[in-house]
């Protein structure tokens, strides 16, 4: 079997919960002697993309990259959604040259000009947009104008698809909000590597320490997070620590809260996240989240707001599922997280990394995924 992977890039060329999900996508379907035309691009000059150093030999063996040119930028309102279609031709025109394939799996609007285009006898088009953030809640006016230009490209190609991957929950009744018949839905978890999990959590001790992963975007609720940690600051004992390139002026100088910048080494944020207690996650929009699915493997309960398909690994059981926008139930949950008996937490934190184990493994996943391509080909 050959499948061609569009991507808009994939980790760690390209930072993102979409590109870690096409790297690990691409490396187990390789895994499993599944033939990989890998179309993708890269934001990092100084890393050769070309090497694919991150995959196996073995696993080399059964990947053809195809490295495309980053999107354009144009200034002008909107670029953004002009050079996804410019690029999704450029790709169009590069399957062109790869020969036959019996599948195609498209990210984000990657295939919006191959949809647009084809005649004929088709290979099956299945997209993956993850999250549908356009369809969810907005933080704030510009994320609002962003989803409405986004609107059309993503609900086009969710149309034309023969197929439409689902991650579950509230994705899919997302997908279906769209018009897109139940027979062409495709639910599948995303997944983590078993290398990733943690042997066993250690007893929680001392103060409550908090950890926060992700872009300096608005959607992801950053903002709020810093209102609560104001709010309680000085009544109560907890660390809280941030990864991701948040810019200084929005940095808090309070004692306690530590900011990390990026973290691309594996080794150094598997150990910070088993240092931690409880991961937040306080999105207004999201799809299923690798941070979570990193921060549960690694021994952490969670605080985590209620959106796209965060219910499949959020509950009661393995810590705290809340409303999205809103700033009263984190800071809630917060409390209750620092409050909260040691071992009653660390209840919460082992069904957390039993959770991940025994049901969101790539190993699991890529089972499930290639059983699915099989039955539509």
């Amino acid at each position: 079997m050959r499948v061609a992977l569009l991507t808009n890039g994939i980790w760690p060329y390209v930072i993102g919960g979409m590109q870690k999900h096409s790297f690990f996508l691409c490396k187990y379907l390789a895994r499993q002697k599944i033939e990989v035309v890998l179309f993708h691009t890269n934001e990092q000059p100084d890393m050769d993309i070309h090497q694919l150093e991150h995959f196996s030999e073995e696993e080399k063996k059964y990947i053809t990259p195809v490295v495309m040119p980053p999107l354009k930028k144009f200034p002008f309102p909107g670029s953004y959604v002009y050079a996804s279609y410019l690029y999704s031709k450029s790709i169009n025109k590069a399957l062109q040259k790869i020969g036959a394939v019996d599948f195609i799996i498209a990210k984000s609007t990657t295939a919006w000009y191959t949809l647009k285009k084809r005649k004929g006898p088709r290979v099956p088009v299945a997209i993956n947009i993850h999250g549908y953030e356009f369809l969810q809640n907005q933080a704030n006016t510009r994320s609002r104008l962003e989803s409405r230009l986004l609107s059309y490209p993503l609900t086009y190609v969710n149309k034309k698809a023969d197929y439409v991957f689902s991650y579950g929950g509230k994705i899919t009744d997302l997908i279906k909000s769209l018009g897109v018949p139940n027979d062409h839905i495709i639910e599948i978890p995303t997944g983590i590597e078993s290398a990733w999990m943690a042997e066993t959590v250690p007893a929680a001790t001392g103060k409550r320490k908090f950890i926060f992963v992700g872009r300096f975007e608005r959607r992801k609720g950053i903002q709020e997070i810093h209102e609560v940690i104001r709010n309680i600051h000085g009544e109560q004992d907890f660390e809280f620590h941030f990864i991701g390139p948040i810019p200084e002026n929005q940095k808090l100088n309070l004692s306690g809260v530590h900011y990390h910048g990026v973290i691309r080494e594996k080794e150094k944020l598997q150990g910070l996240l088993q240092a931690m207690h409880v991961l937040v996650c306080p999105s207004y929009s999201e799809g299923m989240p690798n941070v979570i699915l990193e921060g549960i493997a690694n021994g952490c309960a969670a605080i985590a707001t209620d959106v796209g398909a965060v219910n499949q690994m959020i509950d009661e059981k393995v810590g705290w599922l809340i409303p999205p926008a809103d700033i009263d139930a984190l800071q809630h949950a917060v409390l209750q997280a620092i409050n909260i008996d040691n071992r009653q937490l660390d209840v919460l934190r082992n069904e957390a990394l039993v959770r991940a184990r025994d049901k969101f493994t790539w190993e699991r996943i890529i089972e499930k995924t290639i059983s699915a391509i099989k039955q539509r080909i």
